[in-house]
């Protein structure tokens, strides 16, 4: 019996190695989470008010703001506040939140032209013909105004939340 009472007590002691230090560790990596989700819904909401509602949009690409902005700048931002700016890790991540910007800002833009421009040459052909090819998405990128209110809210939520 006192084996047992021995390896019940070892267990809690791993239990609060284990799952207390994940909790305290839990901004790193719920925040940036929280972030993606709260610039969805409000994506949802903006584009309610435009009468542009759909659920798809919950999953979608591209729309006021940039998710994908503020996810890499909420990660970048936590990383800043727990390890400094001067940190590998940070100029890791600010790298990694450049790219996603870049990617956003110009070549998803451009995927989303090149979309609505084979749209359009698609409708051109003869019904019989217009079937056969699939419409394109035609809303993968973003406006620079997009992906700037996307890092500006990640930043700045990101901030909010930490201070919790």
């Amino acid at each position: 019996m006192n084996s047992v009472m021995l390896w019940i007590k070892e267990l809690k002691i791993m239990y609060n190695v284990i799952i207390i230090d994940k909790i305290n560790n839990m901004p790193i990596y719920f925040i940036p989470l929280i972030i993606i989700a709260s610039v969805q819904i409000l994506k949802l909401i903006i584009e309610s008010w435009r009468n542009k509602f759909t659920w798809n949009h919950l999953f979608s690409n591209g729309g006021m703001p940039s998710s994908h902005s503020a996810l890499a700048a909420s990660a970048t931002t936590i990383i800043a506040l727990e390890y400094g700016a001067e940190s590998p890790l940070f100029v890791l991540a600010l790298v990694f939140t450049l790219v996603v910007v870049w990617d956003a800002f110009t070549i998803r833009y451009q995927l989303g032209n090149h979309g609505q421009m084979i749209n359009r040459l698609v409708k051109e052909l003869p019904d019989n013909k217009e079937y056969q090819f699939p419409l394109l998405i035609e809303r993968w990128g973003h406006k620079a105004s997009e992906v700037i209110v996307g890092i500006i809210l990640g930043v700045i939520f990101t901030y909010l939340l930490y201070a919790l």
